[in-house]
């Protein structure tokens, strides 16, 4: 039996660290604590695409990167000392600095994950939690989004990792970004991936400006879609798609704040550093610096805020 991709075996070897958790959940049920339970890191400030929906570019500035040594003193001061449990790695593209993917599986024992394009090969460290493995839709639709060519290559690394192994395929995690290109692809995504993958991930674009054509508004199509994923999950697929139920319905209308403002949404929940080892704000898609364009909150459809919310965490 696993849960979330951790064994027995590892959950028992865990159990400190799940003390430190029901203390912080414990503390804020019942004294309104706030202390991070996760963190976040752009472990680099560049990516070989230049994708039509990501956040990223918006906020891109500074080309400077930190060493080995200098990720490792973030690591002990931001990350352990706030006991948080699992740190997603992201960028730009995190595979492009494979030292530091290594620093992070090694310092965090399965529970570090990374959020890749997929485009670059994917290294096989004992320690790694998962790889998020992002895809966009169907492989004509990915590429629209991502540009010519990176399904192609995705899935050649995709399937060479998973070859390397009889257990690798365990190592591969899909996640899907949904907006107004993609949003009838979701299935397709899942046939197409199903075999080389353990479990898949839902969410929603998130706009930076107001009327963003890749949003797709809160209604008759987005409820359909969350329909369409809440009906193969009770299915065929449940064992596939690691979406709760509540988080897939609190998606369905504005949960997270007003304008670029949060106001339920769990921000604290999630200690989010960018490629300098700033706290990012206000949420891990947003920056350290205030002047940078911020996430339209009312319009969010982040998976790892909405998660906490439809389990009763507010900010």
């Amino acid at each position: 039996m696993e849960i979330m991709g951790r064994g027995a075996r590892q959950i028992l070897r865990e159990s400190p660290l799940y003390f430190h958790l029901g203390v912080k959940f414990a503390g804020y049920r019942l004294f309104g604590r706030k202390s991070p339970l996760y963190g976040s890191a752009d472990i680099i400030n560049s990516c070989n695409l230049h994708c039509v929906h990501c956040y990223w570019w918006l906020n891109r500035k500074e080309n400077e990167e930190l060493g080995v040594e200098e990720w490792k003193k973030i690591i002990d001061e931001k990350f352990k000392k706030n006991h948080v449990f699992v740190v997603t790695v992201v960028g730009g593209e995190p595979l492009m600095r494979p030292e530091i993917v290594e620093l992070f599986a090694k310092e965090f024992p399965k529970r570090a994950c990374v959020v890749t394009n997929g485009t670059w090969p994917i290294p096989r460290l004992r320690d790694i939690y998962f790889y998020w493995i992002s895809i966009d839709g169907s492989e004509e639709v990915h590429n629209g989004i991502r540009g010519e060519g990176a399904w192609a290559k995705t899935r050649e690394n995709v399937l060479e990792y998973v070859r390397g192994s009889d257990k690798a395929w365990k190592d591969i995690w899909i996640t899907m970004t949904i907006n107004s290109r993609n949003y009838k692809t979701v299935r397709t995504v899942i046939e197409d991936w199903r075999e080389y993958s353990n479990k898949i991930g839902f969410q929603f674009h998130t706009p930076f400006i107001k009327d963003d054509p890749l949003w797709l508004p809160f209604g008759k199509e987005r409820d359909a879609v969350i329909d369409e994923i809440l009906d193969m999950r009770s299915g065929e697929y449940s064992d596939y798609i690691v979406n709760p139920v509540h988080q897939l319905n609190t998606m369905r209308r504005s949960w997270g704040g007003k304008g670029t403002t949060p106001v339920d949404c769990p921000t604290w929940a999630m200690l989010s550093v960018d490629h300098l080892g700033r706290e990012k704000h206000p949420c891990c898609i947003g920056s350290a610096d205030e002047k940078m364009l911020k996430p339209r909150c009312e319009e969010c459809g982040l998976g790892c805020y909405s998660v906490l919310t439809g389990y009763g965490m507010k900010g």
